[in-house]
Order: structure tokens, then sequence, then C-alpha cells
């Protein structure tokens, strides 16, 4: 097998998970709306730079991921937008068939490599890719309204996504990631979640509250203040499960 075999593959795979990394501050979160409904991901808590490194599953990226921001100050309700983010989420379908079907080629691309070498077939191989990568964008034109994307928003997708062509994998990604979630994420979290995620998701802020107060003097307002949302969080999983499922 010659280099090019073998870095060809191994590029196209580590240019996706490149382009997949998100760098997170301490008080942000992926919110995921997946087939089992909405959860919180869970971003490790290693520190790179003072900001948080998140590898979204490369094996489903076709996963709404939406990025929020939560903060003990946020005095905001959840705003009523469901009717307008589940039109947003039904336009992002078929781009998210698309883009499964782009991760699929790309794990086939070391297949054919080793079975076959370079040739005809990796041409093929190729040239599906490139047209995959051109109906989706097609499909993210046509639906542009319903997915609130601008021209010059529109016109860097394209550039990305035919410029290097592995980037369009995550185009699902990069399409929810322009779209914020409206109003407090933990107030819109306490309607869409199922209580464990509701839980899990719970837990993980408290425990960045927890770490922020380490760093407070206990008998500061700023300690007082943060250590009051906590037990707010804490009260919020004991109201949801009051309220049974749905």
């Amino acid at each position: 097998m010659t280099s090019f075999e073998v870095w060809l593959p191994l590029g196209a795979l580590g240019l996706y998970l490149f382009d997949s990394i998100l760098w997170l501050y301490s008080n942000e979160l992926p919110f995921l709306r997946g087939v089992g409904g909405w959860r919180a991901a869970q971003v490790p808590a290693v520190l790179v730079a003072g900001r948080r490194v998140y590898i979204p599953n490369p094996l489903t990226p076709g996963v709404a991921l939406f990025k929020v921001r939560w903060s003990d100050s946020d005095e905001r309700g959840e705003h009523k937008e469901t009717g307008e983010l589940e039109r947003f989420l039904r336009a992002l379908r078929p781009v998210q068939y698309l883009v499964n079907a782009l991760l699929v080629i790309l794990l086939v691309l070391p297949v054919e490599l080793l079975l076959y070498g370079a040739g005809v077939k990796l041409l093929v191989l190729m040239a599906a890719f490139y047209l995959v990568i051109v109906v989706a964008l097609v499909v993210v034109y046509v639906r542009r309204r319903e997915l609130l994307l601008s021209g010059r928003s529109f016109a860097a997708l394209c550039f990305d996504s035919l410029a290097c062509a592995p980037f369009a994998v995550n185009l699902v990604r990069k399409l929810t990631l322009r779209r914020s979630l409206a109003g407090n994420p933990i107030s819109f979290a306490v309607r869409s979640f199922e209580p464990a995620a509701l839980r899990g998701l719970i837990e993980s802020v408290s425990a960045r509250v927890a770490q922020e107060q380490l760093r407070e003097d206990p008998q500061s307002p700023r300690w007082a203040e943060l250590e009051a949302f906590r037990q707010r969080l804490t009260a919020t999983v004991a109201e949801r499960a009051q309220q049974g499922p749905g």
C-alpha cells in the first residue's frame, strides 16, 4: 500500500474530526435533539486554555446540536418558540439523512483503497461524495428561510463544504449551531427533557456551580448567589418529578 492510500483516508477523517471540535466556556453546554428526544451532552471537565473541548459523537453527524449558555442571573423564561423550532427541525430532516450518507462514504473510503487502491473506483466514490454534498446544499438553499439562513451564511457553508469536502459531514451541526434556543436554557430543558435527561443536566450545571463556588469566599455575596442558584436547580428537579411524565 502506498503512502497516498494511507494518508488520504486518514487525512479525510482527521479533517472531519477537527471540524467537529467545539470549544466551550464553562457556562456553555450542547443540547442534542436525537431519536430519543432532547438531552444535554456530557462535556469533559478537562480545560484547554480556559475552555472545555467537546467532540460530538463522530458516528452521529445527523443529530441536531444546539449550543446554550446558562447563567445564575438569567431571569428570562422560556420563549414559546415550539412551532418555529419544530419547523426548523422538519426542514433539517433531509439534510440529516444526507450527512449520514456522507459519513458512510467517508468510512468506505479506506476500505476501497485497501481493496482496490487508487483507480476508477476511487474516482467514482469521490464523485458520489461530491454529488451528495451538492444535493445537500441545494436542499439547504431551498429551505434557507425555514433554516433561518442568510445569503452570506449559505455562501460560507458552500465554501466550507466544497473547498474541504470532509467538512460537509458537519453540515447539520453548522446549521444548528447557528441557531440558538431562545430564552432560558434551564426553562427549556424543564419542558422539553425527559426526567432522567433533565436530572443529568441539573447535576452537570450544579457541579460547575460548585466549582465556581470554590473560587469564592464562602462569606461573600457572590458565593451566596451561586448557592441560591444551586438550590433552585435542585428544586427544579424535584418539581419536575412531581409533575410526572410529559
